[in-house]
């Protein structure tokens, strides 16, 4: 009992971190994903990464993050935070943000799950090792604890989160529609009301 508590709070202190890092709404704004397994750098990842996504800005940051942490960014200033564990990667990011953050997301995943053979025998700069990779999914609930989740597979990861998306889109989408329906009305109201025209007093000049 007493672990569990101290592992909620330690995440709770990282999401805090991720948050002011990521200019986030709340720290329950934020995802966790670890890739249990795959043990490489941050800087190898950027490396790597560069050859086919242009330009990116990799810096060290501090933090509750139990582990060495960079910001990684791209052109367009999307951003995410990298964490090096002795048991794997972690990536944080903002959930349910725009969509070319989580193809960032995307882009460190194929990198380290389909690219992990060719980066361990071809790169002379790869320090790391390549186990049987488990995605762990970690959040806060809205009362702030530790919620996680453990996927057999990157697939069954990725058919969830785009479930999610689906459904946080419909709603988006409900509510616009909803504010469109109110401005409308009041559109209708305006235009009903009748105008006062008044008289205009000329002066003798």
């Amino acid at each position: 009992m007493k672990q569990d508590n101290w592992r909620q709070k330690a995440f709770q202190a990282k999401f805090r971190s991720a948050a002011y890092e990521l200019v986030a709404v709340s720290p329950r704004s934020l995802e966790s994903l670890k890739l249990r397994g795959a043990v490489i750098s941050p800087s190898q990842v950027h490396a790597e990464l560069e050859t086919s996504l242009g330009p990116l800005k990799l810096q060290p940051i501090a933090g509750a993050y139990q582990g060495r942490a960079w910001k990684l960014t791209d052109s367009e200033g999307n951003s995410l935070i990298l964490v090096e564990h002795e048991t794997g990667l972690e990536i944080l990011y903002i959930t349910g943000a725009v969509a070319s953050i989580f193809s960032l997301v995307i882009s460190v995943f194929s990198l380290v799950v389909n690219d992990r053979g060719r980066i361990r025998h071809h790169s002379p700069h790869f320090q790391g090792t390549f186990d049987l990779i488990n995605l762990e999914r970690r959040r806060l609930d809205p009362k702030g604890n530790l919620v996680e989740y453990t996927f057999p597979s990157i697939e069954t990861f990725f058919l969830q989160y785009l479930s999610e998306q689906n459904v946080i889109l419909s709603e988006r989408v409900s509510s616009l529609e909803n504010e469109v329906t109110k401005l409308k009305g009041l559109l209708g109201k305006i235009q009903k009301r009748p105008t006062s025209r008044g008289k205009v007093k000329r002066d003798s000049g």
